[in-house]
């Protein structure tokens, strides 16, 4: 059987997921529990980057692509704008009031405060940078690698096989959670199509993550 240039890209994105996402699941298995929690957390975020960033970059690179086929694009992005602010408004509403459950409390913050700590806000920021590259790397696997790298063989339905194993790393989280993960990754990935960029994606990510960080620590009594 003879396989053309566009089976050999597909066969190339899937197997190179594969890799990716047991790498991200079980990479963060060689933290050793006698590190701190800061370093634990940002080994953490270091897998996701490395596994979901730097391995499709590597991979993209090693096929003769380039990395505006990730997505890295920002050409023509400005229009776009619009939909992912209004995306937030729609959003934002939801976390502020997820945030006065119990079960959204231990969830968040992920790098967790203790009521009362003092010294925090050092490690805060390191976590914080080593968590906004997660979402880079996250937007540039799911929307850029996924989607844009099958689009071409699949079309639109690249976006429901991305939105398959985006889901299944949300089964940590909440099930309400969980099941948004849905609707987001058919949403972001329909739009990353159209854009054929994921930095709008990133931005909306990014500031969905700070809305819940800063509501669980003011909930936790940091901020009000």
């Amino acid at each position: 059987m003879t396989i053309d240039a566009r089976q050999r890209r597909v066969i190339i994105v899937l197997v190179t997921a594969l890799v990716c996402l047991w790498g991200a699941r079980f990479g963060q298995d060689l933290a050793d529990d006698s590190w701190s929690h800061l370093t634990q957390m940002c080994f953490w975020a270091g897998t996701q980057i490395v596994f979901y960033l730097v391995v499709p970059l590597a991979v993209t690179r090693l096929a003769g692509g380039h990395h505006h086929d990730l997505g890295w694009r920002t050409a023509g992005i400005a229009r776009h704008a619009r939909t992912y602010l209004a995306l937030f408004a729609i959003g934002a509403p939801f976390v502020i009031a997820a945030s006065w459950f119990t079960e959204f409390q231990q969830r968040y913050p992920l790098f967790d405060v203790l009521p009362g700590q003092t010294g925090v806000w050092g490690d805060l920021a390191v976590w914080w940078t080593f968590y906004a590259l997660q979402f880079v790397a996250i937007e540039t696997f799911f929307r850029g690698f996924l989607v844009l790298g099958l689009a071409e063989v699949l079309g639109s339905t690249a976006v429901l096989v991305a939105t398959v194993p985006y889901l299944m790393i949300h089964f940590v989280k909440p099930p309400l959670e969980a099941a948004a993960s849905i609707v987001g990754g058919i949403v972001m990935g329909t739009l990353a199509l159209r854009s054929r960029s994921i930095w709008w994606g990133v931005a909306l990510h990014v500031a969905i993550a700070a809305l819940m960080d800063v509501m669980s620590l003011g909930h936790k009594g940091f901020l009000w």
